[in-house]
C-alpha cells in the first residue's frame, strides 16, 4: 500500500497525489499563511526604498533652517560690495605737493613747520634730527619754525643743480651761534656731507677760512662753510631779495 504523501515536503517518487487534496482544510491555511508571510516580506524590504525614493533630498534651505549653511548654500550668499575709495579720502592722505604748487614768496617770508616740511619735501629733500623731534626750543631737535622763505628756497635750488641728495641736519632750534645772520634768525642751514654734495660745494669758488677754520665756498645760494660734519650754510638773500 502506498504511504500517504505530507503537505509539508516535496513528493517523493512515486508518491501518489491524494484525490482532492487541494480543497483540504490544512491545505489551505497553510497556504494562506505562506501568501500572508511573503507579502509581509515584500512590503517590509520595498517601504525603505520607497520612503527614500519620495522624501526630497535636504538642500540649502533646510540646513539653514537648523544650523549654519552647507558649503554649497554658502557660495549662492552673494559676497558683501567692498567700500570703494573716494577722491576725497585720496587726497586727504597726499603728504607729498606737486613741485609746481609751490608759492612765488618774498624771500623774508617766515614759515612755519608744517609749510617748511611741505616745500622740502616736495623738493626730495629729507631732514633728520639726533633727537628725532622738531622742537625749537630742543638743541638735538632739527626745526624749521621760523626760517626765511629764502633760505629754504635757496637749498631747493642747490639740490636741483647739484642732482645729489640732500639730507637737513640742522634748523632754526637753538644751540648754534647767535648773531644777525644766524640759525635762529632763520638764515642759516645746515645740511650732511657725502661724495655728491662734497663735490658739488667745491665746485664753488673758494673764498678763504673763517675764524674757526671752516673752508668758505661761495655760490650763488649763499656761502658754504665745512664744519665738523656738515655744511653750514648761510644765506643772506636769496630768490628774490
Amino acid at each position: 500500500m502506498p504511504r500517504p504523501c505530507s503537505i509539508h515536503r516535496v513528493m517523493p517518487s512515486g508518491c501518489g497525489r491524494a484525490p482532492g487534496l487541494a480543497g483540504h482544510p490544512a491545505f489551505r491555511r497553510a497556504a494562506a499563511a505562506t501568501a500572508l508571510a511573503t507579502a509581509a516580506t515584500t512590503l517590509a524590504l520595498a517601504s525603505p526604498r520607497a520612503s527614500a525614493a519620495t522624501s526630497p533630498p535636504p538642500g540649502p534651505r533646510a540646513a539653514s533652517a537648523t544650523g549654519p549653511p552647507a558649503p554649497a548654500g554658502r557660495l549662492l550668499v552673494p559676497a558683501p560690495a567692498p567700500r570703494r575709495k573716494t577722491m576725497l579720502s585720496a587726497a586727504r592722505k597726499r603728504t607729498v605737493p606737486p613741485r609746481d604748487v609751490l608759492p612765488d614768496l618774498p624771500a623774508s617770508q617766515r614759515l612755519d613747520q608744517q609749510f617748511a616740511e611741505y616745500a622740502l619735501r616736495a623738493s626730495g629733500i629729507g631732514w633728520r634730527s639726533t633727537g628725532g623731534c622738531s622742537d625749537r626750543t630742543v638743541r638735538t631737535c632739527t626745526s624749521f619754525e621760523g626760517i626765511r622763505w629764502g633760505t629754504i628756497k635757496s637749498l631747493i635750488e642747490f639740490a636741483e643743480s647739484s642732482g645729489c641728495e640732500v639730507t637737513v641736519t640742522g634748523g632754526t632750534e637753538h644751540g648754534h651761534a647767535g648773531g644777525t645772520y644766524s640759525h635762529a634768525n632763520g638764515y642759516k642751514v645746515d645740511i650732511a656731507t657725502g661724495a655728491c654734495v662734497d663735490e658739488a660745494v667745491r665746485r664753488y669758488p673758494f673764498t678763504g677760512v673763517r675764524g674757526d677754520g671752516a673752508r668758505l665756498h661761495r655760490s650763488p645760494e649763499g656761502v658754504f662753510a665745512r664744519e665738523k660734519d656738515h655744511w653750514d650754510i648761510t644765506i643772506r638773500r636769496g630768490p628774490r631779495g
